[in-house]
């Protein structure tokens, strides 16, 4: 079987953690299925040196008078590899943001795939626009099918959309197009279904249970609780409604600490709140954090939390409970479908004093949470052993012809 996957997102040197999640699942694929051969797909898209700005005239100029546009390719496992033909991306205002070289560096890809392995069997989006439009236009033109992974939220994006909220044609037509829209949650398909999109399956992101794990060594109870989170820290993260909820149980409890992943437009405003409410020596803000540190800190921490606005499913909270730990999520969409009884709590978004309540019941009742059945849990339902299967037999299904409207 030969795939070929288009993502709206990969990780690049300018943005090393765009995309992880997407590349972290194919490498597992790849490494599950060792007979399937896999390309990605890559035409600049997280390059800033192939990314045009509006109105940036001077820089621009400079970027394609330096560019190197030579194809190119990584390999990263002995069935993935990674096809590079760089192209420059802008707005859609202006031709069309320069969609025809885009799908002409595509097509190279593929081509260059096909030349080392033979025909592509299927066609692989991650998230409509752009990958699925692109993936659209190259089915089309080379007569292969293809499916689509909608990762986005909240969704649909905005930009997509016209005033009533509605995917305009052009945004909509890829959905309509695949052999399957596959939906990451529950909530992201009934969310896709208000979008008159049909022929949606379930099938959840997935961890590597090789990777993320949990701790070596169980540690003694220690004295204090650490809370975890890890996010893109944005106002719809909802960083500060954690910091808030922080306030509120530290006036009880004084041994608590907060290590917080990621950066964002939203770090210093969420960092000056904690000093605020005289709470800032509780917390440890961590900045942009790499995969290795991320499973470190998920493997050392009591229980993760995180108050998110929407989140289409949330793999956090998977990688959470990967490494046995509890967590709180907010009931934002794809977390009701992660959180159980046995794993966690769900709070309703915007609450600073219930989230308050769900951290202390968390802390005071942490042996009810127990890092082996919580882990027992995540294997069952998303793990790889759990999932890649279900993937592997869809797309198969697909190359068959019972599930594309070829």
């Amino acid at each position: 079987m030969n795939v070929f996957v288009i993502p709206s997102w990969f990780p690049s040197k300018d943005r090393p953690l765009s995309g992880t999640m997407i590349k972290e699942q194919i490498e597992a694929f790849c490494q599950y299925y060792p007979s399937v051969n896999m390309g990605v797909s890559i035409w600049g898209q997280q390059e800033e040196e192939y990314l045009l700005w509006t109105k940036d005239y001077f820089r621009n100029l400079k970027k394609i008078l330096a560019a190197d546009r030579a194809p190119y390719h990584t390999k990263l496992l002995p069935n993935l590899k990674v096809y590079h033909s760089p192209t420059f991306t802008w707005s859609r205002k202006f031709l069309n943001g320069n969609t025809r070289n885009i799908f002409q560096a595509n097509i190279r890809n593929l081509k260059t795939f096909e030349a080392e392995h033979g025909p592509v069997d299927l066609i692989h989006a991650h998230v409509g626009y752009p990958a699925g439009i692109i993936a659209m236009q190259v089915a089309e033109k080379l007569q292969k099918p293809f499916c689509l992974t909608e990762h986005m939220g909240p969704f649909p994006w905005k930009h997509t959309t016209n005033k009533k909220g509605k995917l305009t044609s052009y945004y909509k037509a890829p959905y309509l197009k695949a052999a399957v829209n596959i939906a990451v949650s529950p909530f992201q398909a009934e969310m896709m279904h208000r979008q008159g999109i049909d022929n949606i399956k379930v099938i959840p992101n997935f961890v590597d249970e090789k990777i993320f794990i949990p701790a070596h060594e169980k540690q003694p109870e220690p004295e204090s609780y650490t809370f975890f989170s890890l996010s893109y820290i944005a106002p719809n993260k909802g960083t500060d409604v954690v910091v808030r909820a922080a306030g509120e149980l530290l006036r009880k409890y004084k041994n608590v600490t907060f290590r917080m992943g990621g950066g964002g437009p939203f770090l210093q405003s969420c960092q000056a709140l904690a000093a605020e409410l005289g709470i800032a020596e509780h917390f440890t803000w961590l900045g942009d954090t790499d995969r290795e540190t991320a499973l470190q800190e998920f493997q050392k921490c009591d229980a993760f939390v995180l108050a998110s606005q929407y989140e289409s499913m949330g793999i956090v909270y998977v990688e959470a409970i990967a490494c046995g730990k509890p967590i709180i999520a907010t009931k934002c969409g794809g977390p009701e479908a992660t959180v159980t009884p046995a794993n966690g709590l769900l709070v309703e978004k915007d609450n600073p004093t219930e989230l308050a309540q769900a951290m202390e019941h968390i802390m005071t009742h942490r042996h009810k949470y127990d890092s082996d059945t919580i882990r027992e849990d995540f294997l069952r339902r998303f793990s790889t052993q759990a999932v890649v299967p279900r993937l592997f037999d869809l797309y198969h299904e697909i190359i068959q012809g019972k599930n594309t409207k070829a």
